[in-house]
């Protein structure tokens, strides 16, 4: 540590005036530069490293940093060796993982330890009430050092964690680089606060994300299913299009949508769609009441968002195909693709769920002959490459009818390949499509 910092281990008052400023522009200096190097970044295990290392070797010849979590306490250290810096990190499961450090996390105030060149530092009364963790106790019982100072860590009004610093023989910390140490904490709590707010919401949103991932398809008898799903490229949200099928293999269900917006309100809304289609569909499965329900459990409890959406009932035919009644709530009609190449739109219309309490809607049947393809898609396909929708409906169908006799997964990742094509590798809206197949007996 000597050299790095003229400042350590001195006391102002045994300075003149012109070297008490030089000291004092020295300090402010640190803490300019040491509170840019620790605020650099939000990944928590990155800030934990960069605030340890703000105070090693130029403050401490050995750094600690503790955090409180659900599960117990996490030890992060820093310590200063012949081959460098050398970090170590540490979680202790449940309360005793806090240790000696609990009075630290309660009164929030800093404590410093003297430990005397005869005391020996591993003894329980000695460096245990400010270094719980044994492995790290015996990296600061190596320093032989003169004091150890621990620092609570707080930020919105909680004391999350704790920061303490050791110095080897000679350099005990003085009243200046106590108050100095104090501030540095200070913004080492604000930097490591942020990075475990940005930390928290990341997993939120990846376990609800995990929770509207796309399902795996049924394998149904008498039909094929085949499915694609991409949330828009470059802004990192969830997406709001999604689809879902489920039910007995003689009569089941399918929906394909799309939630107004993005990001989690929409999100949240997508959970409640799928879960209301699916309630809604053990208690009736006529497509009518299923949107019906939708529309019902959408009108003033979702900030304005609405959802367009698709849903179908299957039954299979005796002597093969399928018969499919199907309503639209708002939502691009789908495709009907005959095994000839012929594709025709399915004439269904309805208002889009959430907008208008009270909304009747209708249905229509749709007969599926072995081979006979029906093609769900969100506006994401038809609007790729700022394309008019009547213009790329057209694309679409002219891409259906070329597809028609191949299988249903090649048949959707075509229209994947040809979106992502005409985006130009920006894709500005999430795409799903799903396809339904009737097969031969």
């Amino acid at each position: 540590m000597s050299g790095d910092l003229d400042f350590v281990g001195r006391a102002l008052v045994t300075l003149d005036d012109a070297a008490m400023l030089a000291v004092a522009q020295r300090r402010a200096q640190f803490l300019a530069d040491a509170g840019r190097q620790v605020s650099g970044s939000l990944n928590l295990p990155h800030t934990v490293r960069r605030s340890l290392a703000a105070c090693v070797p130029h403050l401490a010849d050995w750094a600690q940093i503790m955090q409180v979590g659900r599960d117990g306490a996490t030890y992060t250290s820093l310590v200063t060796g012949g081959s460098g810096p050398a970090s170590t990190t540490r979680r202790h499961p449940g309360t005793d993982g806090v240790g000696g450090q609990a009075r630290l996390l309660m009164t929030g105030r800093p404590e410093l330890l003297h430990v005397s060149l005869d005391q020996d530092p591993l003894e329980p009364d000695g460096l245990a009430a400010l270094v719980p963790d044994d492995g790290m106790r015996e990296q600061v019982a190596a320093l032989r050092p003169a004091d150890v100072l621990g620092l609570p860590l707080t930020a919105r009004g909680t004391t999350f964690g704790t920061l303490t610093l050791a110095r080897r023989s000679g350099y005990g910390f003085v009243a200046e680089d106590i108050a100095l140490a104090e501030e540095l904490a200070v913004r080492i709590a604000l930097a490591v606060d942020a990075a475990r707010r940005y930390a928290e919401r990341s997993s939120i949103a990846t376990v609800l994300q995990a929770s509207l991932r796309p399902p795996e398809l049924p394998k149904l008898e008498g039909s094929a299913l085949a499915a694609r799903y991409r949330p828009a490229s470059g802004d990192g949200e969830i997406g709001g299009d999604f689809y879902d099928a489920w039910g007995d293999p003689a009569d089941w269900s399918f929906v394909l949508g799309d939630v107004s917006g993005k990001g989690v309100e929409a999100a949240v809304v997508t959970g409640q769609a799928r879960h209301t289609v699916r309630g809604a569909s053990a208690v009736d499965r006529e497509p009518a009441a299923v949107l019906r329900a939708l529309n019902t459990m959408l009108d003033g409890t979702t900030s304005g968002r609405y959802v367009t959406a698709v849903y179908g009932r299957v039954r299979r035919r005796d002597g093969g195909g399928l018969h499919v009644t199907v309503g639209s709530a708002g939502h691009p009609p789908p495709l009907l693709v005959r095994t000839c190449g012929v594709v025709e739109p399915v004439a269904v219309r309805g208002l889009a769920a959430g907008l208008i309490a009270g909304v009747e809607y209708s249905q229509t049947q749709v007969l599926l002959a072995p081979g006979d393809t029906l093609v769900l898609y969100t506006d994401g396909v038809t609007e790729a490459g700022h394309h008019s929708v009547s213009r790329g409906t057209r694309r679409l169908t002219g891409l259906l009818s070329d597809y028609a006799q191949a299988g249903v997964d090649a048949l959707v990742e075509a229209i994947e390949i040809a979106v992502l094509e005409d985006s130009g590798g920006t894709q500005r809206d999430d795409l799903a499509v799903l396809a339904l197949r009737a097969e031969a007996p």
